[in-house]
This record gives structure tokens, sequence and C-alpha cells, in this order.
């Protein structure tokens, strides 16, 4: 095991891409505390008939906070005879807040359904008691088309709709600054200028504008400005005093985070965020603030200060304590690495050390929550098991596996299993250990270490004559089952990403577009030449490809997106220059594509079925031989098909 900690990528990985349903909104104009709204939402029945308990869930936007509220609220399934054979309805109602100005909402079961529309959610405008327009409406609609936004709650892009509702807006609440200030960044985002100019009509915007410093909005507008114009300095002193006066606004944590991410040097860094950890303890920035904090550390060989330091800390995240139980583990200090791994699930566990943020509905936190207890479990297992404390690493896996299997990945499962063998056999419960070799197999979840136990174990008990039968005949039975479970454990995790039309670019000036690909398997791959995990993860990418590119239904596409250079075709024939890979890249030039398929981060890997439908997807880092085996099952698994 080279690493007891994993990534815990975005929320929204956890959940599935679905084809929109259709929401039917009766009274789409309510007023605020006052007015029912009563929704009907219908979707695919092959996909919500997998569904738990489905919710309706309520983004409720805010005057001042760029960041909504999550409320959700229990759907009642419709009786099937009132619906198409096909499909599913629910039905709900509520009641909007009397604080929100936009409510955005989506369908989901807080596990594997989520519908969002397409990334556009579903809008509802309350108004006032009287029927006129809630002040910030505008606003706060032009915001979540464009500013970034966690995962859970990100709406798609739009930047033409942003523009468009500011032309149109008769919204007397927005201000002078914040119309001006939107209607310059839209078309810089569009690229239709380039930053100079950009600069240029900053400088008039703030000269020509008056500013309330004491309304958050405006504030986090005005610095946002002043980067623009390259005055950080002046930006951070602006954030720091109204962090001053306004200490528990959202403005003022989010600011202290990015200020700290924001530092050039990784002691600048270390400084701001250790201010921040004191400052905002229970604040769901601490996770990423604090898993930078120790690695940096880490990296310079401060094992020991960063100890100190966070015994005393009891609000330090699960993940940042496996990396210093994994810290521990490398120097061969298990006790330490077992102390804090420990330490690691026992916060994980204790929902009081937790804070749930405001834009996770209850069902996407629970589900959050499992997993970060499922990865938890495994590093004090597997030191357990280090140590040879057999039956504490045992009931440890045990637990991991009955509570929590449904989140592991097959490749996880298989590796639980395995250990468990191995603890078996070495308490000397060969048969114990044959039984569940025997129940791994067949359940999908055999590795090469798993089949040679089984056999060394078959072998074992039949000379103790504790069971009979042939050797050839019962593993042939079982990897018959085993193919039958591995394929449908893949495919049960398929995403339904609608196709993506476009058109990417070749580096001799060629042409290829998407529709191109239907028929055959497609694993799309999107990257940049400045992105360091992207370049990481070649080496496993090009044996994937040396893999399948013989097979003529598997196609690879190697696709460059959001180059920081006018010449995307000199950068990355530069980079290959020094890197000869001999996979296929391709170029989206305007990079709508990645757009449409609603990338926030790279690498983002997409593996197409046949009919150009997105079944899997996965952002982030993966180790070389876990990308290269389970990527391979879910290919397998769509050529199968």
């Amino acid at each position: 095991m080279k690493s007891i900690t994993a990534y815990l990528f975005a929320l929204l990985m956890l959940f599935e891409f679905c084809q929109a349903g259709s929401l039917k909104i009766q009274n789409s104009s309510p007023r605020k505390g006052k007015d029912t709204v009563f929704i009907q939402y219908t979707g695919l029945k092959a996909k919500a008939s997998k569904a738990k308990k489905m919710y309706l869930i309520v983004y409720n936007y805010t005057a001042e906070e760029i960041k909504p509220y999550a409320v959700q609220y229990p759907l009642e399934m419709l009786p099937s005879k009132s619906v198409l054979a096909d499909s599913l309805s629910f039905k709900g109602f509520f009641v909007p807040k009397n604080d929100a100005v936009v409510l955005l909402m989506k369908v989901t079961d807080g596990y594997k359904y989520s519908d969002n529309n397409e990334g556009q959610y579903w809008e509802i405008l309350p108004t006032e008691l009287d029927g006129s327009l809630h002040k910030g409406q505008t606003l706060r609609r032009v915001a979540s088309y464009c500013e970034s936004l966690p995962n859970a709650c990100a709406r798609k892009q739009d930047f033409k709709k942003a523009f468009e509702l500011l032309q149109n807006s008769q919204d007397v609440s927005l201000t002078g600054f914040q119309k001006d200030f939107y209607m310059n960044v839209i078309p810089f985002m569009e690229k239709k200028f380039n930053r100079d100019s950009l600069q240029k009509l900053m400088i008039t915007t703030l000269q020509n504008n008056s500013i309330n410093t004491e309304s958050e909005a405006e504030t986090r507008i005005l610095v946002q400005a002043l980067r623009i114009l390259g005055k950080p300095d002046v930006a951070d002193s602006i954030e720091k005093e109204y962090e001053y006066t306004h200490p528990m606004d959202e403005f003022s944590e989010d600011a202290a985070a990015a200020r700290a991410f924001s530092k050039k040097t990784k002691d600048e860094f270390i400084v701001e965020a250790d201010r921040f950890m004191k400052l905002y303890p229970n604040s769901y920035n601490v996770l990423r603030i604090a898993e930078s904090f120790i690695r940096i550390q880490l990296k310079d060989g401060k094992l020991a200060q960063l100890t100190e330091r966070f015994l005393r800390d009891p609000t330090l995240p699960t993940t940042p304590s496996l990396d210093l139980a994994n810290a521990f583990l490398e120097v061969d200090s298990l006790k330490e690495a077992l102390r804090w791994a420990e330490r690691a699930v026992f916060y994980a566990q204790d929902e009081s050390t937790v804070l749930q943020p405001k834009y996770l509905p209850p069902c996407e936190f629970a589900q959050e929550r499992r997993a970060v207890i499922s990865e938890a479990l495994l590093a004090p297992a597997f030191i357990n098991k280090k140590m040879k404390n057999y039956e504490k690493s045992l009931k440890l896996y045990k637990e991991a596996i009955d509570k929590y299997s449904d989140i592991y990945e097959v490749m996880q499962m298989t590796s639980i299993y395995q250990s468990m063998i191995e603890l078996y056999d070495a308490m000397e419960n060969q048969k114990e250990a044959y039984t569940l070799s025997k129940k791994a197999i067949s359940s999908g979840f055999m590795s090469d270490k798993i089949l040679s136990d089984h056999q060394k174990l078959f072998e074992f008990l039949k000379s103790q004559k504790t069971i009979r039968g042939d050797y050839a005949t019962e593993i042939q039975d079982l990897k018959k089952l085993g193919n039958a479970a591995k394929l449908q454990l893949v495919l049960n995790d398929q995403l339904s990403i609608s196709p993506v039309p476009g058109t990417l670019k070749t580096a001799n000036g060629g042409s290829l577009t998407t529709d191109q690909w239907r028929g055959k398997v497609v694993f799309l791959d999107f990257w940049a030449t400045w992105c360091g995990p992207c370049i990481k993860s070649f080496p496993g990418v090009q044996k994937l490809y040396d893999k399948y590119k013989n097979n003529p239904n598997v196609v690879f596409a190697i696709v460059n997106v959001w180059e920081r250079v006018e010449d995307r075709f000199a950068s990355v024939q530069s980079f290959l220059s020094k890197n000869p890979y001999s996979f296929p890249i391709y170029y989206d030039l305007k990079d709508e594509i990645v757009k449409e398929y609603g990338v926030t981060g790279i690498p983002s890997k997409f593996i197409l079925d046949k009919d150009g439908v997105g079944r899997f997807m996965e952002v982030g880092l993966k180790d070389e031989q876990t990308f290269i085996e389970e990527t391979s099952m879910k290919i397998d698994a769509l050529l199968a098909q």
C-alpha cells in the first residue's frame, strides 16, 4: 500500500449525471414567505427507479451573500399509471424563504441520482409581498451565471445570458458600480478583448462610481476590480478592514482563504494559512487550507513541528490527519501512524466536529460524511495489519465492507478482500480465508493475489480433507460468476452525460467532429501544458493507449484546453518535443467542448459509449496502476455492450 490517503474530490463526483427530466412549476413568481409553490418532477424510470428517497433541493440566494443556502424538501412518488411507462413522477411543495431573492432547484436522492437540468437548474424568481421585484435579484442572477461557486451548487456558466440580464434589467437596486463591473468583465471572459483593455475600463468604472464598502456585495466586487488592476496589496487591505468590522460575514472568510492561496511563496502561505485556521477553525475551507499547510511542511521535513502544532488542535480535518499518519508510516513509526489514523476516524465519525456548509443539503452532506468515514477506516485497518494486530485490523475491515461497500470502487473492494483473506490466514483460520476468497472471486473482486491465495487455500484444505472437489472446475465456475459480477459492478456506476457536438482541431490543421466517434468507445482527456497533474497522468495514459491502440473500436482523444498562450499549437509541440508521447492529441481551440461537458478542473477524463453518451467521469489524479486497471474495466464493459 503506497499511501493510506486518497483524494476526496468534489461532492459532485459522488452523484450520477442523468439526462434532464422535466419539472412543472405551479406559481413560478411566488411572494416570499407567503405563496406555496407546487412542483411535479418526471424522470426516466431506468434512472429514477434506482434512486433512494427523492428530494427537491432549493438553493436560496440572498441579496448580499454570493453562495446560496440549500433547503431540501421530500418528494412523493406519483402512481405509475399517471405517467408514461418509461418514466417516474414525483410531487412536492414549499414556501419560499423570506430572505430569498432567487431560487434555483434540482432533484436528487443525495446518493447517485441528481438532476440539475443539465447544469442550468430550474429557476424561480420570488417577489416582494406586493408583487414587486425583489431587491438584489438581478445581481444574484448575474453572479449565478458568472461567478465560481462550489461544485455542489455551481450553475453552468452562461455569459450571454448574464449580459442580457444586465442590459434589460429594471432592478433599481442594481447599482451603477455593480452593473458597470459586470458589463466590462463579461466581454473579457468571453475573450472579446484583452486584459489591457479590461484594466482601462476598470479604471473608468472605479472613477465614475461611488462604492458602499459596508455592503458585502459591493466590497466583494471592489476587491475583484483592484486585483484586475494589479493592486493586490490594496485589495488585501480592504479585505482585512472589512474582515475586522464584519468577522462573521461569508466574504470575510472567503477572502481570508483566497488570500492564503494567492501567496507567491510557501512561507507567505504558511503564515496566512495558520492565521486562517486560528480565525476560522470551524470553516469548511479549513479542509483545503490544512491539507496544503501540512503537505507543504511535510515536504520540508517538518513532521515533528506539525505533530506539536496539531496535537493541540482538535479541529484538524480527517484528510490532513491521514496525511500525518501516512508521513509517520513512511518513516516506519507505526505507533504514531496509528495514533493519527485513529484520530482521523474519530473525528470523521464525530458529527459535532464537522460543520455542514450551507450550500450542501442534508442528504448530500450525509453521503459526503460516509465517503470521508469509509476512506478513514482503511488507514488504521492497514496499520494494525502491519503491526500484526490482526483482530483489530480485521474488525475495521469488516466494518468498512459491511457499512460502506457501496462507496468503495472495485479496486478498493478487491484490496479489502485481499487484506481480510491474508488476516484470516495469518490467524490460522484457513477455512474462513478460503470461504472469503470464494466470495471475493464470485463477486467480481479478484486479483492475481486473491486467485493465488484461493488456490493455495483450496489445496491446503483438501489435503486436510476439510473440503472436496476439483480445483479446475471450482475456479472456472467462480471466475464465470465473478466476470459477470464485475461487469455489472462497472455498469452500475454508469453516468448518462448527453453527447456533446463539436469540432476539434489536429496539429496539422485538420478537423474532427465528435459525431465521427459514433459506434466506438472513446477515452476523452482534457488537459493543458501548465497543468501538473495532467502531465503526471500521461505515462499512465500512454500505457492505456498502448493497450488499446490496435483495437479499431476504441478511440483516444487527448484534448488540449485552457492554454494561457496565444499559439496553442506551438506550446503543445514544444511540450511534445521533450515528452514524446504517441497518443492522439487534439485542440479545443475555443474551449467550447470542455465547457459543454461542464468541466471545472483538469485533468478531467471521460469515457463515452458507442452512442457518444458519457458513461464514466474522473477528475484529478490516481496512481498509475489503479488508473489503468479501473479504466480498462470500464472500456471493456462498454465494448461488451
